[in-house]
């Protein structure tokens, strides 16, 4: 937990220092207002009252593509195993891609406003190392390489509301998907390999989050960094894995689903752009972010292996570790939308 209380106490550290930053700037002497450079389509929608904000419209849809580029350390230690002597293993690898995003915001002049985004990342194949420590002898005694091939994509929902004028305190929940299937097993050091094995891993992640977001700018620009986490998450990860060729299996791992029991989450963001009034307020920015979490879990697994009895109620423990960079670039697009009430 002691991550977890980091991340609280850094984005609200954020939250409390706003009032300062419009007389320095985020970064202790302020940019210069740049001419022709008027407020920009954001990440989160808003920031800063709506009655002064140059938005033409409280509605908007955006769009966005970047470059995603990951790593993972997926660790996993088993207390018995009358089977297969398998104490330990990891899985390393790194992979990157286009990531595509799709979403809409709302304002209200009241100061409080929404956003929607799914995003996808599509990826090439990448190359994943995989460590054995048989018996939880010591060190890593063996390894062996695969193909990874990752399929990953995310939801965010966040509601926002200004509490100064370059300010706002924030808060959401996120699903993160992740499915790696790993094949063709090549390099094997001391441990049984056939080209037919396989392993797959399956992670959902929900993620909720609290945060702040500061506002430098006006008319002219708008510079925007922010922060957002939580000290616990939650779902699951599912995993398999054959050891010895998949047909028929020497030895193979199923039914390892656990549940997400403890881990946190962060990250920080910033955006800057240009807004273009002649072209009914549409704005381009370019946007940056890093995003990191860590995840424990504990399942029940059961070994099946050939002259041997099924095996089941084995105990295992799951560590993730996961780092995500991106930078890209973003369309905003206001609309009008003529609503009943004074929003």
């Amino acid at each position: 937990m002691k991550h977890g209380f980091i991340v609280l106490v850094s984005i609200f550290v954020l939250a409390l220092s706003p009032a300062a930053a419009p007389a320095q700037g985020l970064f202790g002497g302020g940019l210069p207002a740049l001419p022709g450079l008027p407020s920009f389509g954001n990440m989160f929608g808003g920031g800063g009252s709506c009655d002064t904000c140059e938005d033409p419209s409280p509605f908007g849809l955006f769009g966005t593509v970047g470059w995603n580029y990951q790593t993972i350390d997926l660790d996993f230690g088993m207390l018995t195993d009358p089977v297969v002597d398998i104490g330990e293993w990891k899985h390393t690898y790194r992979f990157g891609g286009v990531e595509l995003g799709l979403g809409a915001r709302v304002v209200s002049r009241t100061g409080f406003g929404a956003m929607a985004k799914f995003s996808i990342l599509a990826t090439s194949n990448t190359k994943d190392t995989e460590q054995y420590n048989e018996a939880n002898a010591g060190l890593f005694q063996g390894s062996r390489h695969w193909t990874a091939k990752n399929d990953t994509y995310c939801f965010d929902g966040m509601g926002f509301y200004n509490v100064y004028s370059s300010a706002a305190l924030v808060g959401g929940f996120r699903w993160n998907h992740l499915d790696t299937s790993f094949d063709n097993p090549t390099g094997a050091i001391t441990i049984a390999s056939l080209p037919g094995d396989e392993a797959v891993l399956t992670t959902n992640v929900f993620q909720p989050y609290v945060g702040a977001m500061i506002d430098q700018g006006g008319a002219s620009y708008v510079l925007r960094l922010g922060a957002i986490g939580w000290p616990q998450l939650y779902g699951s990860v599912k995993y398999g894995q054959t050891i010895g060729g998949a047909i028929p299996a020497a030895a193979r791992l199923d039914g390892m689903t656990a549940k997400v029991n403890e881990g946190y989450f962060w990250e920080i963001f910033g955006e800057y752009g240009l807004r273009n009034q002649m072209l009914m307020g549409a704005a381009v920015s370019v946007f940056g972010k890093w995003t990191q979490y860590h995840l424990k879990g504990t399942f029940d697994a059961d070994w099946t292996a050939i002259g041997f009895p099924t095996a089941d109620s084995e105990r295992f423990n799951i560590s993730m570790h996961r780092n995500s960079w991106t930078a890209g670039a973003k369309l905003a697009v206001p609309f009008d939308v003529p609503v009943p009430f004074n929003f």
